[in-house]
């Protein structure tokens, strides 16, 4: 079930969105999205873990209001890219980023989900995931107003999916199988 609080704020406001799994009364937070007031997407994967060891973890990535696009890991940057700015001229779609995820994954990593603290949730029941690693993706793309996401294999199917249209480009989040 998707839960879309929208809020068509000030652009200069900050929002933040959840991919969320519901298991049973728990609500498990698996990705934080958020747009920043100068217009930069950020994306965090919780890690559920605490103390400094895996503070260092820190998995991340930015898409920055120029059109620089990173991801990083234990403070290195990875996959840096040029793109185009994700402001009010933006065409197409493009991927940011997508993470595989299986049923039992929100429940191992624990981070648990208050939806108060959040601009909008996508809520995912656990029971559509996959049992087998590699068979679900979330996948996060930026697109203009009306664009589609992109498939993560060719063929993949679509079980769910969220459009965080407060601003453009919109965010797209799906939930896709292979």
């Amino acid at each position: 079930m998707s839960n879309h609080r929208s809020q068509k704020n000030n652009p200069r406001d900050e929002r933040t969105f959840a991919v969320a799994i519901r298991d049973a009364k728990e609500l498990f937070l698996w990705i934080l999205i958020r747009r920043s007031p100068l217009g930069d997407i950020y994306y965090a994967w919780p890690t559920g873990r605490s103390g400094p060891e895996w503070k260092k973890w820190n998995p991340h990535g930015s898409y920055h209001k120029d059109g620089r696009s990173h991801h990083k890991s234990f403070d290195l940057k990875v996959f840096p890219q040029q793109r185009q700015k994700p402001d009010s001229e933006f065409r197409g779609t493009e991927r940011f980023i997508s993470r595989p995820i299986a049923r039992n994954e929100p429940r191992a990593f624990s981070a648990i989900c208050d939806p108060s603290k959040f601009t909008a949730v996508m809520e995912v029941p656990v029971t559509i995931l996959s049992n087998e690693t590699y068979k679900t993706y979330i996948a996060i793309d930026v697109s203009e107003p009306g664009g589609q996401p992109i498939l993560q294999i060719p063929g993949a199917s679509i079980l769910q999916q969220q459009t965080f249209d407060d601003s453009i480009p919109w965010i797209l989040v799906s939930l896709q199988s292979t």
